[in-house]
């Protein structure tokens, strides 16, 4: 059931919104526990209740970060929230942000909280980033929250684009050998061969097997290409399986290159986000299911909610973490149980996170040094396999002849 409720948070505004709850008195400590006090909560209007379609809104990641970081950049300078979302409408020229930023203002407008805004478009903004914005809001650190997290968010993006930059050419150099490895099987191996079968030699046993090739990627192409749309539906199945997906996760994650990179992206997300959650001040319970939903990973994700689990039974959180070392390395706990003792356990887990985000960088930079020559390798070996089987029903003829 939806609820309508009005309360004051902790500078005295007045602010209403809606929720759905199963009961009235989940509203009511919702808004207890995030410092409103309350002063009216009753059932919503029939419609309001009814579902409006809406239209799908996408922003691109580029976007999405010039947004985060300039209006962090004028909350921090002292604009009030709908003036800066005025002026970003002026400076945006995508349609999609100026609808996005354009429904944010008029929600805004009509009394609603930054965070209750935000929340009609789950679609464009993480749980992470409502979470965040909904403590700065409690403690008055709007400006602050909107600049850790447009840090997080920028620092993905600039990860994620550096990883795509770093696999575009050998991303072209694997498609190139492919298709060179295809053309010279299918147009070039048996016109070539042809000739030779006419003098009635037998071929040798690397030219039929190549030949077997050729005539399969000849002939059957169009099985190859049913088999292979079946491998990816049946995989796109898999994935949707939690335990075919946990399966197929650990799998990749144990890979001595890949893995590497894809822990090394993990544990800095990890503690990155845990750490600047702790310094805004989020509770660890709350942090940790927002960092939850943060990872991408199920095995992180799995570790994560064991360690929350762990927490709220009064372990401390370097405790839980050193449960799951086979996922986190010992630094990680160490600097947790440095921070634990000093106070300064967000301080020390985002230095952890710029840390790891380092090591992911070099490890990244040595996978692909290492798949460039290894693709080429693969290119050539396969050439010189063709002309050998090429060659050697050549040779045998020079040897009758002779």
């Amino acid at each position: 059931m939806r609820y309508k409720y009005k309360a004051l948070d902790i500078c005295g505004n007045e602010i209403t919104g809606e929720l759905d709850a199963e009961k009235i008195d989940d509203v009511g400590n919702w808004l207890t526990d995030r410092n409103y006090i309350v002063l009216n909560i009753s059932v919503a209007p029939i419609q309001s209740i009814v579902v409006k379609t809406k239209k799908y809104l996408r922003i691109p990641s580029k976007q999405m970060n010039f947004f985060l970081i300039q209006l962090s950049n004028l909350i921090k300078a002292g604009c009030p929230l709908l003036m800066s979302i005025s002026a970003l409408l002026k400076q945006v020229s995508h349609p999609a942000l100026i609808t996005l930023l354009k429904e944010i203002k008029e929600n805004i407008e009509s009394g609603k909280s930054f965070s209750e805004a935000l929340k009609t478009h789950k679609e464009v903004f993480p749980p992470l980033f409502i979470t965040m914005v909904e403590v700065g809001e409690v403690g008055g650190l709007l400006g602050e929250v909107l600049e850790r997290y447009s840090y997080i968010y920028d620092t993905t993006y600039k990860l994620r684009k550096k990883i795509l930059q770093a696999m575009i050419y050998p991303s072209f150099l694997l498609i190139g050998s492919l298709i060179v490895v295809t053309f010279l099987l299918t147009k070039v191996f048996p016109v070539f061969i042809e000739g030779t079968q006419r003098t009635g030699n037998q071929l040798p046993g690397l030219t039929m097997f190549v030949m077997q090739i050729s005539n399969l990627l000849s002939h059957h192409y169009l099985f190859i290409l049913i088999t292979i749309v079946i491998v990816c539906f049946a995989f796109q199945l898999i994935m949707k399986n939690p335990k075919g997906k946990r399966v197929v996760t650990e799998f990749i994650t144990n890979m001595p290159i890949v893995g590497n990179v894809l822990q090394q992206t993990q544990i800095s997300l990890f503690a990155r986000t845990l750490g600047t959650l702790y310094r805004c001040g989020v509770p660890i319970l709350t942090s940790l299911q927002a960092v939850e939903n943060a990872l991408s990973n199920v095995l992180y994700k799995e570790a994560v909610v064991e360690i929350k689990e762990s927490v709220s039974r009064g372990e401390s959180l370097a405790q839980s973490i050193g449960k799951h070392r086979s996922l986190f390395p010992e630094s990680i706990i160490l600097m947790a149980d440095v921070g634990e003792r000093s106070g300064n356990v967000g301080e020390m887990l985002e230095k952890a996170g710029n840390i790891y985000e380092r090591d992911m960088e070099m490890a990244l930079e040595t996978a692909v040094a290492l798949i460039q020559p290894t693709l080429v390798v693969f290119l050539a070996i396969f050439i010189v396999i063709i002309a050998l089987s090429m060659y050697l029903p050549l040779f045998d003829i020079v040897k009758v002849v002779g």
